[in-house]
């Protein structure tokens, strides 16, 4: 027997949905995640990390190529040598003396870099002793023009001697004492006076115009006066002669004042 009922047919299922759930999720599979580009505090760090990286790899390659430069040796001071000029050398600097990739500097010069440059303190030891030596020399010629006791002219080996007694040559070796000796005499020939005795000797002398200045002040009065007598006399007598007149004029003139008044009054006194 066939039942009289019906049977329903089963409902397909289908996957319906809204109109906004499809576009929020076509949506966000289009839109990239937030965490796929850095924050401006990651990119500003890392610009400061390059930075940093970017000065270090400068310094590198600046204290490579330094080294690299320097680490070359010397060429040779001779001439006639076969690496005297090369690019596999440094030039020898002036003021020294290279030999074998070695640079040795002369007395009174000190190796800064590639270069031989003037001992400073060799330098100022020198200029010191030459104004010593100039003090001396002035102060001793300024007592003979105001006193007549002193010396005029100082021969070199009288110089040398002074210098040997000096606080500031002592405890130096051999070498600086030498060259700064011979930069003491240099520098007081372009001040100082110079000529060359009968005995060969060189002697120096301070310039009159210098000796002026170490002069004493009461002497400096007095040379000024003796230079300039026949002027200085006359205008004095000038002067004089003017003030004497002066006062007879003025004199004459209160003795009339004075006789006019006793003239009034006598006469006031009989009127």
């Amino acid at each position: 027997m066939y039942s009289s009922t019906p049977k329903k047919r089963p409902k397909s299922k289908h996957n319906s949905s809204s109109p906004a759930s499809t576009s929020k999720s076509s949506s966000s599979m289009i839109e990239p995640p937030n965490s796929l580009f850095p924050s401006r505090g990651e990119l500003l760090r890392l610009v400061a990390v390059l930075a940093i990286a970017s000065s270090i790899a400068l310094s590198c390659n600046y204290l490579a190529n330094f080294f690299s430069s320097t680490s070359k040796p010397f060429c040779d001071s001779d001439l006639d040598s076969p690496n005297s000029i090369s690019d596999s050398c440094e030039p020898c600097p002036s003021n020294g003396e290279c030999y074998q990739g070695k640079l040795e500097c002369f007395h009174g010069y000190r190796r800064r870099g590639k270069l031989c440059v003037e001992d400073r303190d060799i330098n100022e030891t020198a200029e010191k002793l030459s104004k010593w030596q100039e003090v001396h020399l002035c102060n001793s010629y300024a007592q003979l023009l105001c006193h007549g006791t002193g010396t005029v002219w100082a021969g070199e080996h009288d110089i040398w001697n002074d210098l040997d007694d000096h606080e500031l040559m002592q405890n130096v070796d051999n070498a600086t004492y030498l060259y700064t000796k011979r930069r003491v005499i240099e520098t007081i020939v372009k001040l100082l006076e110079t000529r060359t005795n009968s005995h060969g000797i060189r002697e120096f002398k301070c310039p009159d115009s210098l000796a002026e200045y170490y002069k004493p002040f009461p002497c400096r009065i007095r040379h000024l006066i003796s230079k300039h007598v026949l002027t200085i006399v006359p205008v004095c007598a000038g002067l004089i002669l003017s003030a004497m007149l002066f006062w007879k004029v003025r004199q004459k003139r209160h003795l009339s004042a004075r006789a006019e008044e006793l003239y009034n009054q006598v006469c006031k006194f009989f009127l």
